[in-house]
This record gives structure tokens, C-alpha cells and sequence, in this order.
């Protein structure tokens, strides 16, 4: 959709007014192979919300536009996460002030419930299993799987072939 239809569209008298309303969403207007200016279906979308904003009593000082939340979430069979789905949520500030609470915390529940399938306790000493079993299978381990078992980079000192911790 070109400048003037832009304009039409939302009532505009001139061009500055639909290039504020385009600087408060964040988008500039691409050009055609004729050197027009045009909008995009999704920069026409942010623009219609953004219109809604303003018919609604906002202004553009206080627009928020719209916002793509993502969460990924790996759930295995067992609840533990595995398996990957995405789930994407466009919210404005406006839709959240109109979720009710319970909205919210189901919302918060999920992600807590996601965020914490993930956490594995930490036993401060069970490196120590891993590191006596690949001594006594005489694994050799990288010097990532080194740190990752015990938190810092292995290196020895001048002169020396052994790390210690």
C-alpha cells in the first residue's frame, strides 16, 4: 500500500502525520522499483494497531507496539523437558493490562513450570563420581569436559603435567 492510500486509510491530512505514526511503531517505508514508498501487510498491521491505540485515546507519545513473545518448551513423555514446540504470543501493553490476574499467573505457572523441569539439583560434590569413574575406565577427557565437570578451565603450571584444583 502506497503513501497516499496510507493516508487515505487512516484519515491523514498530510504525509508528516503518517511518518510520525510510522517513527512512533519504528518502521520506515521501503521503496518499489519506481522509487515509491509503500507498506508492507505486516507494517499495515502494526499501523492498524497503532491506529486502534489512537482512535482508543492514546497518543503517540505513549504507544507501545505490539511485541512477539516466544517460548520454547521442551516436554518429554515423563514432563521432563525434551521435545521442542513454540509458542508465540503477540501482546501490547494495552492487551496486558486487560489479561485478567488469573491470566497472568496461568501464564506465570507455565513458564515456572518450564524454567523448572529444566533445573537439576546440585550435588557440590558429584563431579568427584565422574572424574573417579573415568580414572578407573581410563577415559581421556577433553579439556571442555574437564570444565564442565569441575567449573574452570584445566591448565597446568610451567613444569607441570598434572592440573590441580
Amino acid at each position: 500500500m502506497f503513501v497516499k492510500e496510507l493516508c487515505d486509510r487512516y484519515s491523514l491530512q498530510s504525509r508528516k502525520s503518517l511518518y510520525s505514526r510510522l517513527e512512533a511503531v519504528g518502521l520506515k517505508l521501503p521503496k518499489d522499483d519506481d522509487g515509491k514508498a509503500y507498506a508492507t501487510e505486516q507494517m499495515i498491521q502494526q499501523l492498524d494497531d497503532l491506529d486502534q491505540h489512537l482512535k482508543n485515546g492514546g497518543s503517540l507519545k505513549n504507544y507501545t507496539p505490539v511485541t512477539s513473545v516466544t517460548t520454547h518448551i521442551e516436554v518429554n513423555d515423563n514432563g521432563n523437558a525434551l521435545d521442542n514446540t513454540t509458542q508465540t504470543t503477540q501482546l501490547t501493553t494495552q492487551q496486558t493490562t486487560q489479561m485478567s490476574r488469573e491470566e497472568l499467573l496461568e501464564i506465570i505457572e507455565v513458564l515456572g513450570s518450564a524454567i523448572a523441569s529444566r533445573l537439576q539439583p546440585i550435588d557440590p560434590i558429584g563431579y568427584n563420581n565422574s572424574l573417579e569413574q573415568a580414572q578407573e575406565l581410563h577415559w581421556i577427557l577433553s579439556t571442555s569436559e574437564v570444565k564442565q565437570l569441575i567449573g574452570v578451565k584445566p591448565s597446568c603450571q610451567k613444569g607441570n603435567n598434572v592440573f590441580t584444583k
